[in-house]
């Protein structure tokens, strides 16, 4: 019996048949998990990786306002492959916009059934200017993304 079992065991906690490493669904290999796991064990997969989605998205908090903050918070979490895109943007957008507001707005057209984020990169440029920068950054960074979004992120900018 493992010092786990035994540990268990000592405290009528039943083991609820945990999976192996082996046995994780892909899901959880993506996002690594910051709390030391025996090989033989993992956390229950609900719970592990849905802290971590909310710790990311709190990350993404640092870089940008998010309009509608639930609406936005549930779009990532049902999209969370839009979050390593999301995390390279900021970088891209200050080479190019300079250190400017960059939102996170949630359209959606109910009667349609869709919803669309949108990286809303806030500037201080004439329309022409925007327009301008606009085409850098879709030809440095988005043009080179736009499959991996799915169809579920934009760009666009805004005047301040």
């Amino acid at each position: 019996m493992s010092l786990l079992q035994t540990s268990r065991a000592a405290t009528s906690v039943p083991t609820w048949g945990l999976p192996t490493r082996k046995a994780m669904p892909v899901i959880m290999r993506r996002f690594p998990s910051p709390v030391s796991i025996p090989d033989d064990r993992v956390e229950a997969p609900e719970t592990s990786t849905v802290l971590e989605l909310q710790r990311l998205i709190m990350e993404l908090k640092c870089d940008y306002i998010f309009d509608n903050p639930m609406a936005v918070n549930r779009f990532l979490v049902e999209n969370d492959y839009l979050l390593a895109i999301l995390f390279e943007a900021p970088g891209y957008i200050q080479d190019i916009f300079g250190p400017v507001p960059i939102h996170l707005e949630l359209h959606r057209d109910p009667e349609e059934d869709w919803e669309e984020l949108f990286i809303v990169i806030k500037s201080p440029y004439s329309a022409a200017e925007a327009v301008r920068r606009e085409r850098q950054l879709a030809q440095a960074w988005f043009l080179k993304r736009m499959k991996d979004t799915r169809g579920n992120l934009n760009f666009t900018e805004e005047p301040l």
